[in-house]
C-alpha cells in the first residue's frame, strides 16, 4: 500500500465529466483546446464539492459557451492508476438547451473556440486530442443506447423505478 494513503485518507479518485452534445442538425459539439492540445469534446475534472452533472454543465459552458440539457449517460468508466489512485469518467449524452445559442468564438483560458461538426468534419479539423467524438458520434448515429440519468445516483437516493 502506498505510504501516502491511510485508512483515514483513502485512495484518491479523480472524477471527470465528458460531454457528447448533439444538436437538432445531428452535429456534435467540438472544442479547440488551449495549450496546443487539439480538438476534443467538452469535459474536465470535477472541482471540490461538485458532482458529475454539475461538472458536465460547467465544463460545457466554460469550454464551448453552450448551455446543455443532459439526456442520459453513455458510459461510466473506472480505471485504477496504480500508486496515483484511480480515475472515474462519466460520459454524458446532452443536447443544447437552446438551439440558437452559438458556440464560443472568442479564445480564453478554457479554449480557443467551439464548433458544431459532423464526425467526418471533426476528423478533418487537424490535431485531435482524443477520439471520443468519433467513437460516440458513430455509436449515436447508429442508434446506440443512451442510459437514463438516474443510473448515476448518490448513496442513499431512492431506488429509481422506470415508468411505462
Amino acid at each position: 500500500m502506498d505510504p501516502r494513503w491511510t485508512k483515514e485518507t483513502g485512495c484518491p479518485t479523480w472524477g471527470f465529466s465528458i460531454v457528447i452534445c448533439r444538436n437538432a442538425q445531428n452535429k456534435y459539439l467540438a472544442v479547440n483546446e488551449t495549450r496546443d492540445r487539439g480538438w476534443w469534446v467538452p469535459g474536465g475534472r470535477l472541482e471540490p464539492g461538485e458532482d458529475f452533472f454539475q461538472a458536465a454543465h460547467r465544463e460545457t459552458k466554460e469550454e464551448a459557451g453552450i448551455d446543455i440539457s443532459i439526456k442520459g449517460i453513455l458510459r461510466v468508466e473506472y480505471s485504477p492508476m496504480g500508486r496515483a489512485g484511480a480515475r472515474q469518467r462519466v460520459i454524458f449524452y446532452a443536447e443544447p438547451a437552446d438551439e440558437s445559442q452559438a458556440p464560443k468564438s472568442q479564445a480564453d483560458e478554457e479554449s480557443l473556440e467551439a464548433r458544431w461538426v459532423s464526425v467526418e468534419e471533426f476528423m478533418a479539423l487537424g490535431k485531435l486530442r482524443g477520439g471520443e467524438l468519433v467513437e460516440w458520434g458513430r455509436y449515436l448515429d447508429a442508434g446506440g443506447a443512451v442510459y437514463p440519468r438516474e443510473v448515476l445516483a448518490d448513496e442513499g437516493d431512492e431506488v429509481w423505478a422506470p415508468t411505462g
